[in-house]
């Protein structure tokens, strides 16, 4: 029987109810450098918060929202963004420009889509054969043009594993993966920005279920997994280097913890290198894009030197990390959830933790919403999509609704 199990790291109302409102920056009347875990006597804030995120622009898709998808956005380094959005279960995508106008469409099988400096990488489901699963990646540009060769490659039953883009442009993908006449183990492989193979698969030290995988600034890759093969109740990792070398075997990641069918961990890469770690569970079963996360742990650069994760990063719970400004500093970004105020926060913090400064993205007025994730583009656009229960409905029966998407470009370049 064919079974997957995949982790993807991969959202109007009237002008007077969508807004922004900026909390000033240290030294401006905001929270003084130290107040959130950053060294005091310091004040690395300094020319790092913009002057303001200037004006959202808005766009709004009509689609079947009983059979069809209104997904979220990942946003390139041209400022192109591909907002996932159709009538139906196909994976489709609506690729949009700094202007809100409309640059192509696509859809394909399954799969996901991938931000780089400059166009997209598209990952997809081919066909079965037999019990194996062929997928393939593919380099576009901001109009769906190919843009590089792509790569066909298998994967074994049952299918299992981890794809998550490369912040220094390409992907990297860890699983199920088969070799032609080499026996069925888990193992890891890496993609350029053209979709061709940047390193061939790798045997990965521990045969055991990927819970995680993460690149970081230096272009190094962990890979997190179940530790039962090794020790009871841990959580492992190994590093690999930009060439595929092994920098490391199994080490222990997180000792103590107990993993469950659905544990899955996401990784934000670090200034300076390594990668934070955070625990990720779903708010609610089967609501896969409002999560709840807790951040434990940082991972030195291709080694196993393992710490608690600082303070301002465990007081910020349900939240992601995104580099911004020029990779000088972090954004702060909400997960979403359900019953939220109709208002969402958006923080920038200084590599050491001091809070830089933070703008509120209201939404609607006195009410609540299910809101969801808050993500960054490559160059900086601040991604937001629009609850459900504030979409516009386009027909009276509440079938056909609008799929809206909000973005203030490069706002944080």
């Amino acid at each position: 029987m064919r079974s997957l199990r995949w982790l993807v790291v991969l959202g109007l109302l009237g002008a007077s109810a969508c807004s922004s409102k900026e909390t000033p920056p240290p030294g401006s009347g905001g929270g003084g450098p130290g107040t959130d875990g950053g060294p005091i006597g310091t004040n690395d804030c300094d020319g790092v918060a913009p002057a303001s995120l200037g004006t959202a622009v808005s766009y709004a898709e009509d689609y079947d929202s009983k059979t069809g998808v209104c997904g979220l956005a990942v946003g390139n380094g041209d400022g192109t963004m591909a907002h996932r959005v159709g009538n139906d279960l196909t994976t489709s995508f609506t690729l949009i420009n700094p202007s809100g106008g409309v640059n192509a469409r696509f859809s394909q099988s399954g799969g996901g889509v991938f931000a780089l400096p400059a166009g997209f990488l598209c990952w997809r489901f081919d066909r079965f054969a037999g019990t194996t699963l062929l997928q393939s990646i593919l380099a576009i540009d901001d109009f769906d043009r190919s843009s590089g060769p792509g790569t066909t490659f298998s994967m074994y039953s049952p299918v299992e594993g981890a794809f998550v883009g490369d912040v220094n442009g390409g992907a990297a993908h860890a699983g199920t993966i088969q070799l032609a006449g080499e026996k069925n183990q888990r193992r890891v492989m890496t993609f350029d920005a053209g979709g061709a193979v940047r390193w061939a698969p790798r045997d990965l030290a521990t045969d055991s279920a990927i819970f995680g995988l993460g690149v970081d600034l230096n272009g190094r890759m962990l890979v997190i997994q179940d530790g039962y093969a090794q020790c009871a109740g841990c959580i492992l990792a190994q590093w690999f280097d930009g060439d595929g070398t092994p920098l490391t075997g199994s080490f222990t990641l997180l000792a103590g913890f107990a993993a469950g069918p659905a544990t899955r961990f996401e990784t934000a890469p670090l200034i300076g290198g390594g990668l934070a770690v955070r625990r990720m569970d779903a708010d609610r079963p089967g609501q896969a894009q409002r999560v709840r996360s807790q951040w434990l742990v940082t991972v030195e650069s291709g080694n196993e030197a393992v710490h608690a994760a600082p303070g301002w990063m465990t007081t910020r719970p349900d939240t992601n990390l995104a580099l911004a400004r020029g990779r000088s500093a972090y954004a702060v970004l909400p997960n979403g959830g359900f019953g939220q105020p109709c208002t969402q926060t958006v923080e920038l913090v200084s590599p050491s933790g001091n809070s830089c400064a933070s703008w509120t993205l209201a939404l609607a007025r006195d009410r609540s919403c299910d809101t969801l994730e808050v993500r960054l583009g490559l160059d900086g656009t601040i991604l937001q999509r629009l609850p459900f229960e504030l979409e516009s409905d386009r027909d009276g029966s509440g079938r056909t609704k609008t799929c809206t998407l909000r973005f203030w470009p490069a706002a944080l370049h």
